[in-house]
């Protein structure tokens, strides 16, 4: 990210100002134009070596045309080479012509293709990353420079202060003794992922991934109306009869285009929540990156590609959703498949991650508390000489485990252990956990507890079409006397025909399983 460019600037030589705006994790909205005349494009900084580019790419907006037209366009990028002064910067833009004539004289090592007049070029980035790397110090390549002049000469990173040190809250000792529900209603309908984090003595949050949402009195799939936004919040309050009172939340909610509580602003992915957790009254909410799956089959169930994470906070986590002030704080070092971030625990100071290389072996890393927001301040790794190092390198990280990934991590102070809930594997039908009295282990082998109706023949809830997936356990439910815990876990369909029909599809199913035979000797 570069702070220094937030803000306005007037290019001297048309009389025209531009404005910056951090938008997502790692990128900025700019405009320029009348207020019913304004061109936006994301905005990207990139440095290669020592040089530093401008990366523009123009935004659709969906209020332009339908999707089938939006479609038909072809997203294109501009390039402009970046020089930095003390209140101005330089913009040059990539000249086509020295392409062509380098195209021809030199044999352009990058790959093109003819269109019309003009030169497609099509190859990896890495590529064009490698070749602009040789050659963007040759006098011709980039020209037609514009000037940006800041009206702001003390121009500097915005950030938000606000502390709200009152009414702190020992989430450690939190326990509610209502179970979660999640009925479709209010224009809710349905969602997965289902992230708990409890806030009070009495309320709950449950973030959901792609959720679907419709009219304000709307209680069925089958009615018009409905679409699927990629996040949604509910607020479960704790009633004094046992009961559960819900509300869910979104942006727009109601409107024509209804949006996410967690916005990406770009159209590049979208967000779906991973994790939650509360550090000082502030909410941190890990994200996933998600993208569509480059050559995709009209068949895959699997469509989706994840790009990365992205750590959102929020200040004021008790207010209503829709109002939340959100601050994206980008997490470079944590790619899929090699380094994806999954369950969390916080203990001494520190949150740590488990990082799953590959789906098959787990390490861990942790973060300072203090440094969260922070994202120039390095993680630090469990080393293979079993200390903490700081930085990211895989090839000297230990693996804590070797086994599929985690969902939940909660320390059990009557069992005096780590509890780790293990995702499903595809098409499996069977919930099951690791246990460990430290951290960095030993942890035991998976131990099944639950066995999966929709997934499992014989049932009446069974479809040969269902898979399941994500389950959770909800630690502030956990029955510490009974030794039971409370899980969620995701139902889906790979006929759409059979989630829009069956509210039992789609829709967090609540289990309650117990520990006591596992425990049964202490």
């Amino acid at each position: 990210l570069f702070p220094w460019v937030e803000g306005s600037w007037v290019i001297s030589d048309f009389d025209m100002t531009v404005s910056f705006n951090k938008a997502g994790d790692n990128f900025y909205l700019m405009k320029y134009g009348g207020e019913k005349n304004t061109s936006t494009f994301e905005a990207v900084f990139v440095k290669i070596k020592e040089a530093l580019f401008l990366d523009l790419s123009a935004v659709m907006y969906d209020t332009t045309g339908d999707e089938y037209y939006r479609n038909s366009f072809i997203k294109s990028h501009s390039i402009y080479k970046v020089q930095i002064t003390k209140d101005s910067f330089q913009l040059s833009e990539l000249n086509y012509t020295w392409f062509y004539d380098f195209a021809f004289k030199n044999n352009l090592p990058l790959k093109y293709e003819w269109t019309d007049n003009s030169m497609l070029l099509t190859f990896k980035t890495t590529e064009l990353k490698s070749f602009i790397s040789e050659h963007n110090t040759e006098k011709e390549m980039f020209k037609n420079s514009l000037t940006l002049i800041s009206k702001n000469t003390d121009a500097v990173e915005k950030t938000i202060v606000t502390q709200n040190n009152s009414n702190s809250k020992s989430l450690t000792t939190i326990s509610q003794n209502c179970k979660p529900k999640f009925p479709l209603q209010n224009g809710w309908l349905g969602g997965d992922g289902n992230v708990s984090v409890p806030i009070s003595a009495n309320t709950s949050l449950f973030l959901f991934s792609d959720s679907y949402v419709g009219n304000k009195n709307q209680q069925s799939r089958q009615e018009p109306g409905m679409t699927m936004i990629s996040n949604s919040v509910a607020v479960q309050t704790c009633l004094p009869n046992g009961n559960t009172d819900v509300k869910y939340f979104w942006n727009n909610m109601y409107a024509e285009n209804p949006q996410p509580i967690f916005k990406t602003f770009t159209n590049r992915y979208r967000f779906w929540v991973n994790d939650a957790f509360m550090v000082k009254n502030n909410l941190y909410v890990l994200l996933e990156k998600i993208g569509q799956k480059k050559g995709v089959s009209p068949d895959d169930i699997i469509t989706f590609s994840l790009l990365g994470f992205t750590l959102a906070k929020i200040i004021n986590p008790y207010e209503s959703p829709d109002k939340w002030e959100i601050k994206l704080i980008p997490l470079p070092d944590f790619v899929n498949p090699n380094m994806g971030i999954r369950s969390h625990a916080i203990q001494n100071g520190y949150v740590y991650f488990f990082v799953s290389r590959n789906d098959n072996a787990q390490l861990l890393v942790r973060k300072n508390t203090d440094s969260l927001d922070n994202p120039e301040k390095p993680f630090e790794y469990y080393a293979l000489n079993k200390t903490w190092k700081s930085g990211i390198r895989v090839d000297d990280m230990d693996t804590i485990y070797n086994g599929f990934r985690g969902t939940t991590l909660n320390y059990h102070v009557n069992l005096k252990e780590w509890i780790m809930l293990s995702d499903i594997q595809f098409m499996d039908n069977k919930i099951k956990m690791r246990t460990s009295p430290e951290l960095s282990g030993p942890w035991s082998e998976e131990i099944t507890i639950y066995e999966i109706p929709e997934v499992t023949p014989g049932n009446s809830s069974y479809s040969k079409s269902n898979f399941c997936y994500l389950p959770r356990e909800c630690i502030q439910n956990y029955d510490d006397k009974k030794q039971e815990m409370i899980i969620t876990y995701d139902i889906n369909n790979s006929d759409f025909s059979e989630v829009i029909s069956n509210p039992k599809i789609y829709t967090p199913k609540v289990i309650t399983v117990s520990l006591k035979k596992k425990y049964s000797s202490r």
